[in-house]
């Protein structure tokens, strides 16, 4: 088939035999218990987007969104927890270069999941300054606070969150990257996602209690006011990566109209049709990041993208729902959760909602503002 060629074809090569793996477990892929998350891992699955100078596989950003795709087509839990990882790695070395070596190397070396806490679900929060308390410590910082939901919870080898360095720190008042080993004492777990859709990112709760964070694994961005490039590049890498993943959820759905010849032909044309075009402009917007831009004009067209790529995905999976037909809807619940599943891209930050006056303004002329 050729729908999926090429991405299946970059997954083959970057991990032989793991698609194999994917189509054998099949839907229960999607069991938390099912292990795909350690079976990623062992595979090297997170060192696709590491340099190969930090001893990963230096998959491009293009290469990320073909990854990711053909990933989410037959995972799309998995898909979307190691965005989660790979979009901090690849974002990491992007930003910060050969300071982020030694912590880039000891990720693949260890073959380390990245979990990373951000801002999702927090209404009218700061992106880059989740909820977290920071304060000074000898040779180090204490962090405490929660996370929830936190993708690779139970699987995680580092969390990493970013906190504005607080008064008498080495780094007062710039934008710092933590890295916290997922063992130190004070990291807690506790269940928090209780949807039966994406159940196998491992969504749970993070819960820090006076966790010690050491000066050697705190990175500074320095002031975020003038230096604005590498919280673009982060966003860049996340909402390329993210959107790709759920295109290929939804391509997934679509592909079962082909494999079973549900429809006419025009009708499955039709389905599909909307998924290829937006990806066809997202691979566009990775090949500019891979070609060294990072401006705020690539953001916004990033954005675009992504929320147009929000309702070309509602308009496929609809269209591939009902072609699917009543029976498989009334015996089963599989493609009912991969259109649930396909349609939480809306929900990663930034929202839609929060973005379209700030859209509005930078496309008349102005600054592009974040939520």
């Amino acid at each position: 088939m050729n729908l999926l060629r090429a991405e299946r074809a970059l997954l083959e090569r970057a991990l032989p035999g793991f698609d194999d793996r994917l189509v054998e477990w099949g839907a229960a892929v999607e069991d938390p218990d099912s292990g795909v998350l350690e079976a990623f891992r062992a595979a090297d699955g997170g060192n696709l987007l590491i340099p190969e100078a930090m001893g990963g596989a230096g998959l491009s950003c293009h290469d990320g969104v073909l990854l990711q795709r053909a990933v989410g087509s037959r995972a799309p839990s998995l898909a979307v927890a190691s965005t989660m990882h790979h979009y901090k790695v690849a974002w990491l070395a992007d930003a910060l270069g050969t300071e982020a070596a030694p912590v880039l190397r000891d990720i693949t070396a260890r073959r380390h999941l990245v979990a990373s806490c951000g801002a999702e679900g927090q209404v009218g929060r700061n992106l880059f300054t989740p909820g977290i308390e920071v304060s000074t410590a000898p040779g180090g910082l204490f962090v405490s606070g929660t996370k929830r939901p936190c993708s690779l919870a139970r699987s995680m080898g580092l969390l990493s969150l970013s906190a504005t360095a607080p008064a008498g720190s080495p780094h007062e008042g710039r934008l710092l990257i933590l890295m916290i080993p997922a063992d130190t004492p004070g990291v807690h777990r506790q269940p928090f996602w209780h949807n039966p859709v994406l159940r196998a990112t491992e969504s749970d709760a993070v819960i820090l209690e006076e966790v010690f964070v050491p000066d050697a694994m705190a990175i500074s961005l320095g002031d975020p006011a003038l230096t604005p490039e590498p919280l673009t590049s982060n966003l860049l890498w996340f909402q390329i990566l993210i959107t790709a993943s759920y295109l290929g959820i939804a391509t997934g759905l679509v592909e079962q109209l082909f494999v079973e010849k549900r429809g006419t032909a025009g009708d499955r044309a039709a389905a599909l049709a909307p998924l290829e075009s937006q990806c066809a402009a997202l691979e566009s917007l990775a090949r500019a990041v891979d070609d060294g831009h990072r401006d705020e004009h690539l953001l916004g067209r990033t954005l675009l993208v992504r929320y147009t790529t929000q309702r070309a995905i509602a308009e496929a999976t609809d269209r591939a729902l009902e072609l699917g037909g009543g029976i498989p809807f009334v015996t089963g619940t599989r493609n009912v959760d991969l259109l649930a599943a396909s349609r939480a891209l809306a929900f990663h930050p930034p929202s839609e909602i929060s973005m379209r006056e700030r859209l509005d303004s930078w496309l008349a002329g102005g600054p592009l503002t974040l939520a």
